[in-house]
């Protein structure tokens, strides 16, 4: 009986080749932050493999969800086709309807195991998973950090093209009709913060470089509108959302001095 069964596991995993990913390496800015994906992001594959059976292929995929502390939730999904057609990473999206086959707690500090995940028996696509892996950042990841291609389109539609310090870009002004400042802390208080005065934004996209003008001291309001909101709202971690006619993006921020900020706006104004 030992031997049957023994047989029985290299079977199946001689004919599943699908695997999970229970351990992945920190994901951090150019400066070395640790990022908040904003949910979940898809893991761009080394390698695409699927599994074909009579009635179609499974191709396993896993996405990584990261908090600004660095801890880490992975989880594993199944897509299955019948015209052995596999995902096209081209242009990839962190949505994903169905169930996880696999979901792995991974953080960053005091990991107990790289290979513990719990397992759900009734997802799709579980007949085809054989191993799970450690793993580092083969080619990065795509989820909601970075604006969707439709957006950045229409950002960039919005610029006009102009020449600063001899580099061409795209300059945008800011102002209380097409551009909002809001905050929220990690207790559910959230605030918009008005924009006094005009600021204009100069982009280089070639570069990836941005300029804001503040010279404007009608701005010194808004500064002082944030720092209110420190002084009486403040948590350890504040999220920030800037939206430019309509498009919005996010960010953690950690402990913020609101006496600091004031100084900053009384002496700068």
């Amino acid at each position: 009986m030992k031997k049957l069964f023994y047989l029985a596991c290299c079977l199946v995993l001689a004919m599943g080749v699908g695997c999970a990913i229970t351990n992945y390496d920190l994901i951090t800015d150019d400066d070395g932050s640790a990022v908040n994906t904003n949910g979940k992001a898809a893991i761009m594959p080394s390698s695409q493999i699927g599994t074909l059976w009579p009635d179609g292929m499974d191709e396993s995929f896993s996405m990584v969800d990261q908090k600004a502390n660095g801890d880490r939730t992975l989880t594993t999904y199944n897509n299955f086709t019948t015209d052995g057609i596999f995902i096209d990473w081209l242009y990839c999206s962190p949505d994903w309807n169905g169930c996880s086959m696999v979901t792995a707690s991974d953080p960053q500090v005091g990991d107990v195991s790289i290979f513990d995940f719990t397992l759900n028996v009734n997802c799709a696509g579980i007949r085809s998973l054989s191993y799970v892996l450690s793993t580092t950042r083969y080619y990065g990841e795509c989820g909601r950090a970075m604006a969707s291609i439709s957006d950045r389109i229409s950002l960039m539609n919005m610029g006009n093209i102009t020449v600063q310090n001899g580099v061409e870009g795209l300059l945008y002004n800011l102002n209380r009709g097409n551009f909002t400042f809001s905050v929220s802390n990690n207790a559910g208080v959230t605030s918009n913060i008005p924009l006094v005065g005009d600021a204009t934004m100069f982009v280089n996209p070639a570069r990836r470089q941005l300029t804001v003008d503040l010279t404007n001291s009608l701005l010194a309001n808004t500064g002082r509108g944030l720092a209110d909101f420190v002084r009486n709202y403040g948590t350890d971690v504040t999220t920030v959302t800037f939206t430019l006619n309509g498009i919005s993006k996010s960010w953690d921020v950690g402990n913020m001095n609101a006496d600091k900020i004031t100084a900053n706006m009384n002496k700068t104004f």
